[in-house]
């Protein structure tokens, strides 16, 4: 019988995987089969000779025929630590070697002296029976034993594997204490049992009793075997763990609810990386709590807590994990800050310890993220940052730093800071009470929520701060008074103030009022008709230019201007003509002006322009224009003769004058003044000449094709000073003027080929010329084609020329064959001016092949004719004769060729001869006459296996016909000596003479000794013919070939 004890974990506990994991190993059950079969027990984690020894120890304890003692073998325990026993038949185990026949062989010993006491033979066959049983309990009793101590289970289970379910066979169990299932003193029948007996809900923590007794019907209630058993206890209850420090923590726990127990054993693992080198036990008596200390800073560790009773620990156990508590951070700072945002930067605690994370906090917690969390960065780590955004403007925070292990947080290390407030807006200044020495600045408050306590006010050039405190108005000021530096800039700083935080500064500029200038006076300048002003700055003020303005006194919304100046004098030009002025300077420094310096000027007005000055017969036309923005009060006009001293003066108010009676081609100087405020103006002079009168009698000679000579006779009763001429063409309005000359003649050269002009001839005075002039139209002759082209074919030609130079306005050609000269024809082109081509070209058709024609060609322009071109050209004769060669003797004739022609009919064409070439400049054409009756022609002495190119035409006055062209080819010449080199049993080699002419290559033929036909090309005049057979004789044929 085989008996497995299962131990009962309790719920209320935390089990660790690994505890599960060894309590799943540790509950197995081995069974070993009774009788004198091989047995096999298979144990996991021991070697063979620990089992061996054990069985030793087990069967020394056995030979106790009472089995009233098993504690020593129960206790003993030859696995080592963690290691369970393997099912049986499992794999993987070492199998022992037959210990079952070893303990038979003990019990059979123990059966015979037995025997020996009893003497007893007539039941010599129930004692056996009696002892068999004995021995299959006391192999059931030792695994009992070895389950019982390596599994440490709180159930039983009887094994009986040789149970045969007889009748009247019964098993009655009894233990104490009186705590399992069944209940004590349980009778069982054999057929009931199957193979083996459980027993459960024993109580964890005690000390079991057991007595098996077997009932037959022989043996009544016979005592099989006895063993006490301590059942493991449950583990502790209630494990925690309080973190007193970063170094020491407290460990509290409460018993097992049920069971008894006589101390605990408290076991402590690092789980982080720096303490994972930590193990402690520590067995703990009479109490329910223990103090660690020496621990790591922010190291994570774990408490397995275990219940020892009588020696024996509990199966399970309970754990717990804790982190003691990191090292606090080093000081921070803040590194950046603004008006929402602060970036605190700090140093990592020391010693570091161990943690994972910092905790960064602020109070209030206003910003987007108010706690955050940095990881630790490098080993050893350096120092670490974090920023906090949209906190409030000006406001106070309260940060604190803490290190994160797991769940643990280190004491915090804490500052306070203040974020910068919002700035001021709007710096202004009043201008009202902006003086030379003072001035007055305001400024509002920031838009939007800050905290702030008062506003600093400062000169950005003096150290010298101010405060204002801060009310509910929108707007504050501040009043600067007695500062010694009119004229000077100053930058003006607001800004809030928070605590010891100021904020971004609020700044503007504000320039003090400087001091007037002194001695202002002006200057006329009548050459340039300007007006110079100078003035003195006060030697007390600061000023970088001067305003200068200046408006008119006598007209409502007069003119008005003003402008700046650096130096302390200028020139006034834009001061308007003939007006009174007031004119005042002021100082400025930075766009703050003094107060004012005036005084009273008059200007000259300006001069007027003569804008038209026209000649009128006898007399001139004058008319002028003023400045728009002077003033007048009258206009004086002066005029005199050249050469004359007399000058007349007319007044007028208008701006136009008439002057009559005057010489004819006569120049006058015209003077006109502008009177205003009694100050004349500068006058506009102009000069001008009375219209002359027009030559007489003009005529035309021509002198050459494209020049002609004018003539005409001078005016009467006119001045004039020279003659004018012009011309343009019948197409352009635009005249193209020639050199004056003085004299009644001039000629006119280069003019267009072509062109129908008209010239003008006028008289001139002083640039003015006579409306009357003297003009006359006349054609220049247009100029004939030249460098005639004929391209000429069998029936038409092509004329072709390039444009002549000019103007053409048609071209008309006339032709007749030079033996008919009756025959004439005539054709008409129009010149085409939209065609861009610099050629002309004019087919003439319907022509006889072979003809000579004579051309006459004219241009004409305005019904002018060109003179006449000649040109005379023949059309280009016909060919229709069919060529052939014709060698008779073939191969023989090596170097002639021989060609026969049919003759080409009169009636299609006129030609003279034929002529007929090989397209060899070497060898010299050959013609027969049209009329011969020989039609044969034959070229000697030519070059054998050469290609000719054979060319015929006929031929009309030099002018000959399309070709007929023909190829031949001659034969080559063969060779004359063939020679075997060089002869063997395989091989023969061949060479032989280059022949005359040209040839491409050898064709060598023989019959093989299969009477077959074999060919061998080379350009070489040798060869070598192998794979021949021995002691045959070969006929060898050499080809010349010329051509593919």
């Amino acid at each position: 019988t085989t008996t497995t004890t299962t131990a009962a974990a309790n719920n209320n506990q935390r089990v660790m995987n690994e505890s599960n994991k060894r309590k799943k190993l540790k509950s197995r059950t081995a069974t070993v089969p009774s009788g004198g079969g091989q047995g096999h027990t298979h144990a996991d984690g021991y070697m063979k000779d620990h089992l061996d020894a054990w069985l030793e120890t087990c069967l020394k304890d056995a030979s106790n025929a009472q089995l009233s003692s098993s504690s020593e073998f129960l206790d003993y325990n030859p696995m080592p630590a963690g290691t369970g026993s393997g099912g049986g038949g499992g794999s993987g185990g070492i199998n022992t070697t037959n210990p079952q026949k070893f303990l038979q062989q003990q019990m059979q010993q123990r059966h015979q002296q037995s025997q020996q006491q009893q003497r007893e033979q007539q039941q010599q066959q129930q004692q056996s029976k009696h002892a068999q049983l004995q021995r299959n309990l006391l192999i059931g009793l030792i695994l009992t034993a070895f389950c019982a101590q390596s599994v440490l289970c709180a159930d039983l289970a009887i094994s009986i594997p040789n149970n045969q379910g007889l009748d009247n066979v019964y098993y009655r169990i009894d233990y104490s204490p009186p705590y399992g299932d069944p209940a004590p003193n349980t009778t069982i029948p054999s057929r009931e049992i199957g193979e083996e007996i459980q027993f459960s809900h024993a109580l964890p923590g005690t000390k079991y009793n057991f007595w098996l007794y077997y009932t037959n019907y022989t043996h009544p209630d016979v005592l099989s075997w006895t063993v006490t058993i301590t059942t493991a206890p449950d583990p502790p209850s209630n494990l925690s763990v309080q973190v007193r420090s970063g170094k020491n923590a407290i460990i509290s726990w409460s018993p097992p609810t049920q069971g008894n127990y006589t101390s605990f054993r408290i076991k402590v693992l690092g789980l982080s990386g720096a303490s994972s080198s930590y193990n402690r036990t520590f067995v703990v008596n009479n109490t329910f709590q223990h103090s660690v200390k020496e621990l790591t800073p922010g190291a994570t560790y774990q408490v397995q807590a275990y219940t020892v009773y009588d020696n024996k620990e509990s199966v399970a156990y309970t754990s717990r994990n804790f982190t003691t508590k990191p090292n606090t951070p080093g000081k921070f700072i803040v590194w950046f800050r603004n008006e929402t945002t602060l970036l605190v930067l700090w140093q990592p605690p020391y010693p570091a310890g161990i943690y994972t994370h910092y905790k960064v906090s602020i109070e209030p917690p206003d910003a987007l993220e108010s706690v955050l969390y940095v990881e630790k960065e490098g080993e050893p780590p350096g120092p670490a940052q974090a920023a906090f955004k949209g906190l409030v403007p000006g406001r106070a925070y309260n940060i604190s730093v803490q290190t994160m292990s797991e769940d643990e947080i280190s004491p915090p290390t804490t500052a306070q800071y203040r974020t910068v407030p919002l700035r001021p807006l709007n710096v202004t200044f009043d201008k009202d009470y902006i003086t030379s020495n003072s001035f007055r600045v305001l400024w509002e408050a920031p838009k939007g929520i800050s905290e702030f306590d008062k506003y600093q006010v400062s000169l950005a050039a003096s150290r010298r701060q101010s405060t204002v405190s801060r009310n509910n108005d929108p707007i504050a000021y501040f009043d600067f008074r007695d500062i010694t530096e009119p004229g000077k800039t100053f930058n003006v700083i607001v800004k809030t103030v928070s605590g010891k935080v100021t904020s971004w500064p609020a700044a503007g500029d504000v320039t003090l009022r400087p001091l007037p200038v002194h001695n202002l006076r002006s200057f006329n300048d009548d050459k340039t008709n300007t007006m110079r002003i100078t003035w003195e700055p006060d030697p007390a003020s600061t000023q970088d230019e001067y305003r200068i303005a200046y408006h008119e006194l006598e007209t409502f919304n007069g003119d008005t201007s003003t402008f700046t100046a650096e130096r302390t004098s200028t020139i006034l030009e834009s001061l308007l003509p003939g007006r009174n002025y007031s004119l005042s300077v002021q100082a400025v420094s930075k766009k703050m002006e003094s107060n004012e310096t005036t005084i009273f000027v008059v200007t000259r007005p300006s001069s007027p322009i003569i804008e038209d000055l026209k000649s009128i017969r006898t007399g001139l036309n004058i008319s002028w224009k003023s400045d728009v923005n002077s003033k007048q009060e009258k206009y004086e006009v002066l005029y005199s003769r050249n050469g004359t001293s007399e000058v007349r003066t007319i007044d007028t108010k208008d701006s136009r004058l008439v002057i009559t009676n005057l010489h004819a081609g006569a120049g006058y100087e015209v003077k006109v003044f502008a009177v205003s405020h009694d100050l004349r103006s500068e006058p506009h002079a102009y000069f001008q000449a009375v219209f002359p009168n027009p030559p007489r009698n003009m005529s035309i000679e021509t002198v050459r094709s494209n020049s002609v000579l004018v003539h005409w006779a001078p005016p009467e009763n006119s001045d004039f000073t020279e003659y004018s001429m012009r011309y343009r063409t019948e197409t352009k309005e635009q005249w193209i003027n020639l050199p004056s000359v003085r004299a009644t003649e001039a000629d006119i050269t280069d003019m267009t080929k072509g062109e129908k002009y008209t010239i003008q001839v006028n008289t001139v005075s002083f640039g003015v010329e006579s409306p009357n002039p003297q003009e006359v139209v006349y054609t220049v002759p247009p100029n004939e084609v030249s460098n005639i082209i004929p391209l000429v074919d069998s029936r038409n030609i092509t004329l072709e020329w390039p444009k002549p130079e000019g103007r053409v306005e048609s071209y008309i050609l006339k032709w007749w064959p030079t033996e008919n000269p009756s025959k004439a024809q005539t054709k008409t082109v129009s010149e085409n001016k939209s065609d861009e081509s610099s050629t002309v070209r004019v087919l003439i058709g319907d022509l006889m092949p072979g003809v000579q024609y004579k051309f006459d060609i004219q241009t004409t322009s305005y019904g002018i004719f060109s003179r006449t071109t000649h040109l005379s050209t023949r059309t280009m004769p016909l060919i229709q004769s069919e060529v052939v060669v014709v060698n008779d003797r073939q191969e023989d004739e090596r170097d002639t060729i021989t060609l026969s022609y049919t003759p080409t009919p009169q009636s299609s064409s006129k030609f003279d001869i034929y002529r007929f070439s090989l397209g060899d400049p070497e060898i010299k054409d050959k013609e027969k006459l049209a009329n011969d009756t020989d039609r044969k022609v034959t070229f000697t002495g030519l070059i054998p296996g050469r290609l000719y190119n054979i060319t015929v035409w006929t031929v009309s006055g030099g002018v000959s016909s399309l070709p007929i062209q023909r190829q031949d080819r001659l034969f080559p010449e063969p060779i004359t000596q063939l020679h075997a080199t060089n002869i063997t049993d395989t091989e023969i080699s061949l060479k032989w003479d280059i022949p005359k002419g040209e040839y491409n290559d050898f064709d060598v033929q023989y019959l093989t000794a299969d009477n077959i036909l074999a060919q061998n090309i080379t350009t070489r005049n040798e060869i070598t013919i192998a794979d021949l057979r021995p002691h045959r004789n070969y006929t060898f044929t050499v080809v010349v070939r010329s051509g593919t």
